[in-house]
């Protein structure tokens, strides 16, 4: 039993790690980086070089712009802000900039906005905004290996499903997705105080009626709101997000509707949803 249990825990974290590699949409070969004119390019084949994608190398992530070019510092790529080192690699976890503000970056890279990580608070710029008697930050948390919540034990959900593929409206297409349809659909979990954050991305399905508003709210022990998404519209950006669930012995994830047209159902697609310690 132990061995099985094992066996689904390794299938899970790596499951997570196929995740967010699709959450980047990293293209699947092999190509050579080229130093041309002091600056990074990265070749895919015989005269042909990567625009505006993510390539991933030994493990790590780096962006190729719209010119051809390798990005470092601070690019926003698809209204999402990413910290990019010297050299070019994808950062992840709290980041202390030279001007001494710290920032949080998702599993994903994302920058974190108007939440909490490990009890702080991040503003809607991205910086910590520090209470009295906070420490600064340390970097704690094992962001590389995520649990995928839908393969979880014991999870339980209404109007929930996996799909093989599904399209946002902002026209990114997931695989092995969640989906929650209707108004008060959902998927619950036990992870009795093991995990410190809750992280993933979400948006509405290209099926999502222009008449429908919508919400994505995180729920703790008793009912416990942990985190409330903005109001979702048919035409809404992905959504990144991470949530503290530090000491929580059972979280829920669910879609409530505000706006109702009265025959369609609020259609929510998650990407990645993974829990991590």
């Amino acid at each position: 039993m132990k061995g099985e249990w094992e066996m689904r825990r390794r299938f899970a974290v790596a499951a997570a790690a196929l995740a967010l590699s699709a959450a980047l949409t990293v293209p699947a070969y092999a190509g050579t980086w080229k130093y041309v004119n002091d600056q990074w390019k990265y070749q895919k084949g015989t005269n042909k070089f990567a625009y505006n994608e993510w390539i991933k190398d030994n493990g790590k992530y780096y962006y190729i712009g719209n010119d051809g070019i390798m990005k470092i510092g601070w690019p926003q790529i698809d209204g999402q802000w990413y910290y990019l080192d010297q050299t070019g690699a994808m950062q992840i976890g709290w980041l202390k900039s030279d001007d001494g503000k710290w920032y949080f970056l998702y599993p994903n890279g994302a920058m974190a906005v108007n939440t909490v990580i490990d009890g702080r608070t991040i503003g809607e710029d991205g910086v910590w905004v520090p209470n009295e008697g906070d420490t600064e930050p340390a970097n704690s948390m094992d962001l590389e290996n995520g649990y995928l919540v839908q393969n979880l034990e014991g999870i339980t959900k209404k109007d929930y499903t996996i799909i093989a593929s599904g399209k946002t409206a902002a026209g990114s297409r997931w695989g092995n997705a969640i989906r929650l349809k209707g108004k008060g659909s959902y998927v619950q979990c036990n992870t009795n105080g093991e995990y410190r954050m809750l992280s993933g991305v979400f948006g509405p399905s290209s099926q999502f009626d222009s008449a429908l508003l919508a919400r994505v709210t995180v729920y703790g022990d008793d009912d416990q709101v942990l985190y409330t998404s903005s109001d979702i519209h048919y035409n809404e950006k992905n959504v990144y997000f991470g949530v503290d669930v530090s000491g929580q012995k059972q979280i829920r994830v669910e879609v409530s509707l505000l706006k109702d047209n009265e025959w369609d159902d609020p259609v929510i697609l998650f990407d990645g949803l993974s829990l991590y310690k």
